[in-house]
């Protein structure tokens, strides 16, 4: 069965809000503290923090903003650093979320657009390297362990899944991202991410929040072994209805088949305007293909892509529209 993908290209671009966390406040080497659990919020969303009194008191939910440098130490202690070391781009401050938690949307009904994402050192170690609660990526407890599965190819992993919200009810689809893959039948290609990348949730629609669950391969019961924290920086939102700022363009763009795909995609092009081009990007952002687009039938030959999720991007001078393709 073929499926068509119908495009309308509006200009977002120049209306995206991108909270990059830098106006805030911190003395250096520290970190957002809310003993009452107060949110903190930027100009396009709210973010939530939980902090448990109990214990000494501790931050237990949600987010936290900071300036906090360590991309060596392998321990709980080290709860806020990153393995880029630094924010996206080297900025100075950015933000560390937990399993389970929620960001919610000042603009009624926006869309989130995405933001860049890397593990925190401590999830980065503990994935590497093992630690006295989590077991090293890819290794099983000896050669064989009762398994067929040979030492160092353990299908390991560890993603985040990002679930959009409007009006309380939860949408059907979801975004994934995967900190850590170690599911290839090459082990070559195992990997941890070191760097900032970009996580696209384009494909939530409209939204009013956000909620990011964490799950690994590594859990004891119901319990992450990994350690459940991501980091992240530039987060970017978009009006959910920009009519009265940029009208929108209907364009003779209209499909891209088949959806799933296996070797060939197929876009259709009937605009005439010049530099309309695409590129093609993985579940963790990178682009893998991009190129011009000609009047007509356009062709890409994914036949050297592997199966996955992948983002079309369509560019043109009135905007840019992205849609999510599957090769099984």
């Amino acid at each position: 069965m073929i499926t068509a993908l119908a495009w309308t290209i509006t200009n977002f671009e120049a209306q995206n809000t991108v909270a990059d966390f830098e106006s805030f406040s911190l003395t250096p080497n520290s970190v957002y503290t809310s003993t009452n659990s107060t949110p903190f919020q930027t100009s396009n969303a709210v973010f939530e923090y939980e902090w448990l009194s109990a214990f000494g008191g501790y931050w237990i939910g949600g987010f936290a903003y900071t300036n906090k440098y360590d991309s060596t130490t392998a321990a709980f202690t080290n709860l806020y650093g990153v393995k880029p070391l630094k924010g996206h781009n080297g900025s100075g401050t950015y933000v560390i979320g937990q399993d389970g938690g929620t960001i919610r949307l000042k603009s009624p009904n926006a869309r989130v657009n995405g933001f860049f994402i890397t593990n925190t050192t401590y999830a980065f170690k503990s994935v590497r390297n093992g630690d006295s609660f989590s077991r090293k990526f890819g290794d099983t407890t000896g050669t064989g362990s009762g398994t067929t599965i040979a030492q160092g190819s353990y299908p390991d992993f560890f993603k985040v899944t990002a679930k959009g919200y409007l009006n309380g009810s939860l949408k059907s689809d979801s975004s994934v991202f995967y900190l850590a893959d170690y599911r290839f039948a090459n082990n070559a290609l195992d990997y941890v991410v070191d760097t900032w990348q970009y996580f696209n949730l384009a494909n939530l629609g409209i939204v009013d929040s956000i909620t990011f669950n964490m799950y690994s391969s590594d859990n004891s019961g119901s319990f992450l072994n990994t350690p459940a924290f991501f980091g992240m920086d530039d987060f970017s939102t978009s009006p959910s209805d920009p009519r009265g700022i940029v009208a929108q363009n209907r364009i003779s763009f209209s499909e891209a088949y088949p959806n799933p795909f296996n070797q060939i995609i197929t876009l259709l092009v009937g605009n005439e305007e010049k530099n309309l081009r695409y590129c093609l990007r993985d579940n963790v952002g990178k682009i893998v293909m991009k190129a011009n687009l000609q009047s007509g039938l356009n062709t890409i030959d994914s036949s050297e892509l592997a199966s996955g999720i992948y983002y079309l991007q369509i560019i043109t001078a009135q905007g840019i529209e992205t849609k999510k393709l599957l090769k099984p």
